[in-house]
């Protein structure tokens, strides 16, 4: 007998509760393009069923990358999502410090091509 797939509704009505609050932006794709929101619950298992990293640090990825990127959203599904499953306000807190390490470390990177004209201008002098 094939295994009865969850319906969208249900779909939703689990990262609610997961989240503890709507998923608005999940609920309006579900509204723009329902097909997706299946996708995506297979993804979020795919990725928290891989074995070689823990949940807990996968959850700390996902909040540093989300606050990498600027999305306020984001980071704070993540940030909720991290802590119902037992992960600390310590440790979410450290995971944001070294966020903003890194964050901030890429502007020298980024930089680079600019520093090395100033200092070759510098020789030149």
């Amino acid at each position: 007998m094939e295994e009865q797939k969850p319906t969208v509704e249900q779909i939703l009505k689990h990262m609610e509760a997961n989240l503890g609050e709507e998923p608005t932006p999940m609920v309006l794709m579900s509204k723009l393009l329902p097909e997706w929101i299946p996708r995506q619950a297979q993804e979020r298992k795919y990725v928290m069923d891989l074995p070689n990293i823990p949940p807990k640090y996968k959850h700390l990825i996902m909040i540093a990358t989300a606050t990498a990127v600027g999305c306020h959203l984001c980071t704070e599904t993540f940030i909720k999502l991290a802590h119902r499953a037992g992960v600390t306000n310590e440790e979410i807190a450290e995971t944001l410090v070294a966020t903003r390490f890194a964050l901030a470390s890429t502007t020298f990177a980024t930089a680079v091509e600019g520093m090395e004209y100033l200092v070759s201008q510098q020789a030149g002098n």
